[in-house]
């Protein structure tokens, strides 16, 4: 539905609509949910780690981001637009941080990729990338995420000369 709606040239909601619903994904792909209905058999007993369940999710993940980067790419044509490169970038990296197996080297360049994207032009939030660094560094140090640290030092902070 989101593919056959009619959206503006100039708006981004489109692709804040992908990136909003890859939490979505993430959460449907858990074997078991947060929530239920108490004698009513959700998802996640009717498909809960199913591969084949899995495998259909992983496949929607990729179409989604795939788009997320066309519209990065064209956004990245224009001067003009790379503030809002910048803000999806960032936005797209916040999900990947939340919700992604980053210890995947093909997702963990992608989140680097995009940190340098949102990074890039100057146009991201100084304290925001400061604190978020600060919290990656500070996780990469337990002993369960230490699959973070190689990522860590690949991500630099934008000097503002």
């Amino acid at each position: 539905m989101v593919q056959d709606y009619s959206w503006e040239e100039s708006s981004d909601a489109k692709v804040r609509v992908y990136i909003s619903a890859l939490p979505l994904l993430a959460a449907m792909s858990q074997e078991s949910y947060l929530y239920s209905i108490p004698k009513v058999d959700s998802n996640e007993t009717l498909y809960g780690g199913d591969p084949k369940f899995l495998s259909e999710i992983n496949k929607l993940c990729e179409t989604l981001i795939g788009q997320i980067l066309d519209q990065l790419k064209t956004l990245g044509r224009d001067e003009q637009s790379a503030r809002r490169q910048a803000s999806m970038a960032f936005s797209l990296f916040g999900v990947l941080l939340a919700h992604g197996d980053l210890r995947n080297n093909k997702l963990s360049q992608l989140f680097v990729n995009l940190w340098n994207l949102s990074q890039k032009h100057g146009h991201s939030e100084t304290r925001v990338s400061v604190r978020t660094l600060d919290f990656l560094k500070l996780q990469s140090q337990q002993a369960d995420m230490s699959h973070l640290s190689e990522t860590v030092q690949r991500l630099a902070l934008q000097t503002r000369t």
